[in-house]
């Protein structure tokens, strides 16, 4: 993984964009198996249902695994071109709709994931940038073999420096 790890918060017209440019050590194609197959997210992410296609719908369930949780993010999937971009719509209870875009590229002994989460209002911006930030560590974790660590230690570690960006 890179040494720089932390996400950047810009302003942008419709909100602010979350950024994060990170390297892993795995190929393009396994690391895009990470992010779109659903068993792999599981081990990550979060159980995430639904029809993973262009113009398809989907749940993530980030907290416990039940339909319609207020923990659960859902949205459509806009663009989905393996093994290279993903984005999709990002719907949260209490929160204006945004979008997740991800890049992977190679990049000498791995691969390079790029995720930005799009059309945030600041405050949200904030909480995402902990709240990515820990869940692309528990990305590494995934794809390096090794235990994944939780995701509130990860959270509670990063959210101060995105709360002082």
């Amino acid at each position: 993984m890179t040494t720089d790890v932390w996400g950047v918060l810009t302003p942008t017209p419709n909100g602010v964009t979350v950024r994060f440019e990170r390297h892993y050590a795995t190929t393009p194609e396994d690391l895009w198996s990470s992010v779109t197959d659903p068993d792999r997210l599981a081990r990550w992410l979060g159980p995430v249902y639904g029809d993973l296609v262009v113009g398809g719908r989907y749940e993530l369930r980030m907290g416990d695994d039940v339909a319609g949780s207020p923990q659960n993010a859902v949205g459509d999937v806009v663009e989905c071109e393996a093994p290279r971009r993903l984005v999709i719509g990002w719907e949260f209870p209490g929160e204006a709709a945004s979008r997740v875009s991800v890049d992977i590229r190679p990049d000498g002994d791995g691969a390079v994931l790029v995720l930005e989460h799009l059309d945030l209002e600041e405050a949200a911006a904030r909480g995402y940038g902990g709240g990515w930030h820990a869940s692309l560590d528990q990305l590494d974790d995934h794809v390096a073999g090794r235990p994944v660590r939780g995701w509130d230690d990860l959270f509670a570690a990063a959210l101060p420096r995105y709360r002082e960006a």
